[in-house]
């Protein structure tokens, strides 16, 4: 007669018969859980790794806005389209199939954003020219026909001359603006935001770049002296530098750029137009 308490491959409770016991349970539940913070562990560290090698993605900003993709020189994708008669700004987008805003702030027009006759157009990103409806007979609708300028929006960040306008140029696609002025003079941010990014960039030198509340990056290159952190909360008119000519620059100067989202924008569109004096004829 057997035991009713035995031991062995046969008994109930074996790990041999594919049923574990308390014991083996609870040492299942400890390896799965050191398992799992093991596994977490290693998914921290990639990530820190990940990160210590984007020094601005901790800025928030699309890869769109990070500072690999400031380049003030990089050639114009586009051609040229020469104005007839007939034709008006609105006519001309609505051919190319291009946003209104976009041509009127490559092409670096003046309120009331009115085109002449014979003078020429750059077109963004079209390949061949195309035929143009006359003006006549497109709707007058003001909604569809009104370039915005946001004036006032952005402050000027420094006083002086501009020497590089936004727009193409001899078949060179400008970003920014570039502003002539006195070494030591102090730059100011152009609005509230915070400081996502400080460093020295190739071409650039020292650079600062805030983002504002209202989906505005500005950026402010060729710096003297920066005196802000990364992180920092920046008051409109708060200075954030000095005027310098690090990186490649002709004296000194701020190379000065406006992004919104993912696009560079014109910054003569958002800052006082007062302020046009300054410019180069």
């Amino acid at each position: 007669m057997k035991s009713r308490f035995h031991s062995g491959p046969d008994a109930p409770g074996s790990p041999d018969r594919g049923v574990p016991n308390r014991l083996d349970a609870r040492n299942l539940i400890r390896r799965n859980r050191i398992g799992q913070q093991l596994a977490m562990g290693i998914a921290l560290f990639l990530l820190t790794a990940f990160l210590s090698g984007c020094p601005h993605y901790s800025s928030g900003l699309p890869p769109s806005l990070r500072l690999d993709h400031l380049e003030p020189d990089q050639p114009a994708r586009g051609i040229l389209h020469k104005v007839l008669p007939d034709q008006n700004l609105l006519s001309i987008a609505k051919a190319y199939n291009i946003d209104l805003q976009a041509l009127a702030e490559v092409n670096n027009l003046r309120p009331p954003y009115m085109i002449k006759a014979d003078s020429s157009l750059f077109i963004p990103g079209a390949s061949q020219v195309m035929p143009v409806e006359s003006a006549k007979t497109e709707p007058q609708e003001k909604e569809k026909t009104e370039v915005r300028d946001f004036t006032g929006l952005l402050s000027w960040p420094v006083e002086g001359k501009i020497i590089s306008e936004f727009g193409v140029r001899g078949g060179t696609q400008y970003n920014g603006i570039t502003i002539q002025a006195p070494e030591g003079s102090p730059v100011r941010a152009s609005g509230n935001g915070r400081v996502g990014h400080v460093g020295t960039i190739t071409l650039f030198g020292n650079v600062v770049l805030i983002e504002h509340p209202n989906n505005l990056v500005t950026v402010y290159a060729h710096l003297k002296e920066i005196k802000v952190t990364a992180g920092d909360t920046v008051k409109n008119g708060q200075i954030i530098g000095t005027v310098g000519s690090s990186g490649r620059s002709e004296g000194p100067t701020l190379y000065y750029e406006v992004r919104s989202r993912k696009k560079p924008r014109n910054p003569l569109f958002f800052m006082d137009r007062k302020a046009e004096v300054k410019e180069t004829g």
